[in-house]
């Protein structure tokens, strides 16, 4: 180090952690440490390192409500559990111990094959719809709660079905909210850094949990009188959906799923503009729209979409509803419409990597419905190509306006289930499809 300089460490957010003057020959070799307030250490140790640059910008917004609703979450689960153990007969010398271990029993075994069913089930529809599966999670636990305050009222039997079922659901929200918030914790995590944030969210929930824990304990002795217990419940249980929702409002996901491509395509064919992630996440419904729902442009038209394989778009001709097929060289799509409702499924070829060119083309042919219809199923073709289709040349350029938007095309979520791809030969002079 020349004489003159000054040289400084600095993290990742560019702050300074110390600063190094003179060479040590010709001058005093000195370093002066940065003097960090004490409230923000205490802050750092539970926010990632380099904070805020190497998360998202969501995520100091989704954390925060997450914690309160973590913190509302510890006290509902006291009062929960309180009426769990009078269920079971603590305190009561009628109660009997094997009668409460064959409850506790029969209630896990069965919580756990539910576990089991639902990961396969919903595992590969969990991280396209992760803000969905996350606020689902605590309604399951805030309706296993509910139920644990029923315990102590009923007789054996009917303790032993709402107990099973309390336990049910919370093998759910354990499912849903573990995969989900992995999910979203890759989203938040910009340098690699997954596995400290998901070191720091612990953290989080530890001391949040903590706290939550010393109130409730307050609360639990104050609070004893059943009425005030399930008011008190149905306040909390408020507080903590009404903060958990705000907090997957809060992440704005880059991933284009069903409902967000559609949000985007439907823009772009109306105004020409390719919305950013921050603009689709205030437009995005949590809980409604995530079933592939698409509507025309007038809206006197409304339906579904869904990928499938090819004997399902083949065999599947609902009674009273008319249809027509398309085929490209990505895929096969069977439409299906009566009044003012319609059905499409899509078949990928082999080969196809990507879905959204597909939902780009349903999402259009339904925008169009409105002129297709008019004159009956047969006008949706002009010239023969379909009305509203967009040359593969358009298309990119559209993908290229969403890459530049923000928009991480990479990541497939559209596919909900195991991505099945048709494979299209020929045998003996005639064609063959195999699926």
């Amino acid at each position: 180090m020349g004489s003159g300089k000054t040289c400084y460490d600095i993290d990742p957010a560019g702050d300074v952690l110390c600063t190094y003057t003179g060479d040590g020959q010709k001058e005093p070799f000195l370093a002066t440490k940065t003097v960090v307030p004490t409230a923000k250490a205490l802050l750092y140790a539970f926010l990632p390192a380099g904070y805020p640059h190497t998360v998202t910008t969501d995520y100091l917004p989704y954390q925060t409500y997450d914690s309160l609703q973590a913190f509302a979450s510890s006290i509902t689960s006291l009062l929960a559990s309180r009426a769990v153990l009078e269920g079971l007969g603590v305190g009561s010398s009628e109660a009997s111990p094997t009668g409460a271990l064959i409850l506790k029993i029969t209630g896990d075994t069965i919580s756990r094959i539910a576990t089991i069913l639902f990961a396969h089930r919903m595992g590969q529809a969990i991280e396209p719809e992760c803000k969905f599966y996350r606020f689902l999670a605590d309604i399951f636990n805030d309706a296993a709660q509910f139920l644990d305050l029923l315990t102590p009222a009923l007789p054996y039997f009917p303790k032993l079905g709402v107990i099973v079922s309390a336990g049910v659901l919370r093998s759910l929200c354990g499912v849903a909210a573990n995969a989900s918030k992995a999910s979203l914790s890759a989203h938040f995590a910009l340098t690699g850094n997954l596995a400290e944030l998901n070191a720091k969210e612990a953290s989080q929930e530890t001391v949040v949990s903590l706290l939550g824990m010393l109130v409730g304990s307050l609360v639990v002795r104050l609070v004893e009188d059943k009425h005030k217990v399930w008011g008190l419940m149905i306040i909390l249980a408020g507080c903590h959906l009404a903060m958990n929702y705000r907090a997957v409002r809060a992440v704005r996901m880059v991933s284009l799923n069903r409902q967000r491509a559609t949000i985007v395509f439907r823009e772009w064919l109306e105004s020409g503009t390719v919305l950013s992630p921050a603009q689709v996440s205030q437009r995005e419904s949590i809980l409604m729209n995530g079933r592939g729902e698409l509507s025309s442009k007038t809206g006197d038209y409304t339906g579904f979409c869904d990928f499938s394989t090819y004997g399902e778009l083949k065999g599947w001709n609902p009674r009273g509803y008319h249809r027509y097929d398309l085929e490209t060289k990505m895929y096969f799509m069977g439409i299906w419409h009566r009044g003012g409702c319609f059905y499409m499924k899509i078949a990928l070829k082999e080969g196809v990597k990507s879905p959204l060119a597909a939902w780009f083309d349903a999402v259009n042919h339904a925008y169009h419905f409105g002129s297709a219809f008019k004159d009956g199923l047969e006008s949706h073709y002009e010239s023969e190509m379909p009305l509203g289709y967009v040359a593969e040349e358009q298309k990119e350029s559209i993908f290229a306006a969403l890459t530049a938007a923000g928009w991480d095309l990479e990541a497939n979520a559209l596919e909900t289930r195991l991505p099945v791809r048709v494979r299209v030969g020929e045998r003996k002079g005639q064609s063959r499809i195999c699926f």
